[in-house]
């Protein structure tokens, strides 16, 4: 098993991600569950991430990131590959503060790469906000209808049909990185997408 993953074609060729199991680590709302085309909206609970391979391989990264020894892994594959941008978690959340620690360890390891993650983990605020004031690295708050407004030192990610949209300043992501410049890991702007 590979410790890290390609983005797929949306991402482009010079996107990383490390993915965790979504039901472990963030507790799916409501919200999360229940999307308008009767899926879940969160996409880390439908379509490839159900199938049963793919969750073995999301529950294997969840115990080789409680390792010691994980973020010397992720260091080592991330100067091998010379790796541009990083995703932490398409799926999951961080869970605990050792394990954002971790990250901190490897982004100031990783000057090179850029890294960015969204986060619903008002819990674990101050470390995450920590994590996110590393040069290279952004964090935005994920937010929907059960936790609609920013409560965390953090740009935010959030549907564009919610208000906080409406009401504030934000980047609508085409969904396609490269064309884009990779602004989600470029600018630490608020971000809108739609429901895909």
């Amino acid at each position: 098993m590979d410790i890290v993953v390609k983005g797929n074609s949306k991402m482009g060729k010079d996107v990383f991600i490390f993915n965790l199991p979504a039901k472990k680590t963030c507790t799916p709302t409501d919200w999360c569950l229940h999307g308008s085309n009767g899926k879940p909206r969160c996409y880390a609970l439908r379509n490839n991430y159900t199938f049963g391979n793919v969750q073995k391989s999301l529950e294997e990264r969840y115990e080789l990131s409680k390792q010691e020894d994980f973020p010397e892994k992720v260091i080592e594959f991330l100067h091998k590959k010379k790796a541009k941008y990083f995703r932490i978690h398409s799926s999951g959340d961080f869970y605990s503060e050792e394990y954002v620690s971790k990250w901190i360890e490897i982004a100031k390891n990783c000057p090179d790469t850029k890294f960015r993650s969204t986060t619903h983990r008002k819990d674990l605020a101050s470390k995450i906000e920590e994590l996110n004031s590393l040069p290279n690295v952004i964090i935005r708050e994920s937010l929907e209808t059960s936790s609609p407004n920013p409560s965390m030192n953090l740009p935010f990610a959030a549907l564009s049909s919610l208000d906080v949209v409406k009401n504030n300043e934000s980047y609508h992501c085409p969904n396609m990185c490269e064309p884009c410049g990779y602004t989600c890991w470029e600018k630490p702007v608020n971000m809108d997408f739609d429901e895909h």
